[in-house]
Parts: structure tokens; C-alpha cells; sequence
């Protein structure tokens, strides 16, 4: 047998066999890792379970939409009631519809607050009443949203001709005229009923 494959001495073998068993133990030690021969998996540094729940924004805003347009149609049935009302000579029963109406036409706008075809409502609603310092800003606000809506304007119209400011009325007739609007002509049979001293059913 070579010399350099001499057997080791038994002392010498176990002193390895020892150094052996207990050197992985103090490296996994060192580096903070169990000693085991599977690494176990890393946790994350936060459990997503514990994270705080976040609300589904676009759920919330569908459930919105669809309660801003139940409500709208509803305040637009009342005012189409109440308008029967009005031209079968119910006067009284009219004006609760209205008013009951423009109340919801308020929800609207608390929800939606840009939601101008209400705050065209809610001027059409007022000025059915005879709430014209109500009617006003309420068709302002519409028209500030959206300057191209064109019924309000017409209302806008009418407003001002049941204020009695005829010149007012015609600058809104002829800003539908150079649109072009179905609306013009509306409010150009009010005004000429108007100018005759007549009772014109103004809007719809």
C-alpha cells in the first residue's frame, strides 16, 4: 500500500466523523437558516390576509350610476304626472308632484353633483311652482356643466319670460336658433304667446 493511502488512525477518523455532524448545524446557525436538509419556503414580508381591504372602486361607482339613474327616472316620471295634472286643471295635486319630484332631483345632484340634466330638472320642477329664484341658478348650474344643453337653455327661456324679461327670453331663442336646436321653436311660440297677452303651455 502507497504511503499516502496509509490508513488514518482510528482517533483521527472519529475526531472527521464528529466535525463532520456538527458542521452543518453551525453553518445553518451562521447564516440564520434551520438545520435541516429541505429549505423551508420565505414567508412574505406581509401575509395578504392581513392587508387591509380595499373597497372595489368600480362596483362603487357602477352601484352609484345606477342609483343616480333610478332616481332620475323616477323624478322624471313624477314631473310627467304632475305636468298631466296640470293641463287637466288639477292645480294642486301638480304642484305636490312637482315639488315631490324636485326633492328627488336634489338626491340626485347630492350624489352626482355633475349631473346636470337634474339641475335642468330641478330648474324645470321650481319654475312649475313658481320658485323662480330657485329655477334661476338651478338652470345656471346645468348650463355651467354642460353649455351645449340646449333644453336648458329653452327653460332658461321660459324662465325668463315668466320674470317678465322678454329681452333675456330672446337671447336664449337666439342662441337656439343658430344652433339649429327643436327646442327654438318652442320657445318662440312662448314668447309670441307672451307678447299677445296669451297662456302659452310652455315646456313639456
Amino acid at each position: 500500500m502507497h504511503a499516502s493511502q496509509a490508513p488514518m488512525p482510528r482517533p483521527a477518523r472519529l475526531a472527521l466523523a464528529a466535525l463532520a455532524l456538527v458542521l452543518p448545524a453551525s453553518l445553518c446557525l451562521a447564516s440564520g437558516t434551520p438545520p435541516s436538509s429541505t429549505p423551508r419556503a420565505q414567508e412574505p414580508a406581509s401575509s395578504p390576509s392581513l392587508l387591509p381591504v380595499k373597497s372595489d372602486a368600480k362596483a362603487d361607482s357602477a352601484a352609484l350610476h345606477a342609483r343616480v339613474i333610478q332616481l332620475y327616472r323616477k323624478g322624471f316620471a313624477l314631473s310627467l304626472e304632475a305636468k298631466a295634472d296640470l293641463k287637466s286643471g288639477k292645480d294642486k295635486e301638480a304642484k305636490k308632484k312637482f315639488e315631490k319630484a324636485r326633492k328627488i332631483f336634489d338626491q340626485v345632484t347630492q350624489l352626482d353633483p355633475a349631473h346636470y340634466e337634474s339641475w335642468n330638472m330641478i330648474g324645470f320642477t321650481s319654475r312649475k311652482t313658481g320658485d323662480l329664484k330657485r329655477a334661476f341658478p338651478a338652470y345656471e348650474k346645468a348650463l355651467a356643466l354642460n353649455p351645449e344643453y340646449e333644453e336648458a337653455h329653452e327653460y332658461l327661456g321660459e324662465a325668463y319670460i315668466m320674470a317678465g324679461n322678454m329681452a333675456k327670453a330672446k337671447e336664449q331663442l337666439a342662441w337656439l336658433k343658430a344652433k339649429g336646436g327643436e327646442e327654438a321653436a318652442e320657445l318662440e311660440a312662448a314668447i309670441q304667446a307672451a307678447e299677445k297677452g296669451e297662456q302659452h303651455g310652455s315646456g313639456w
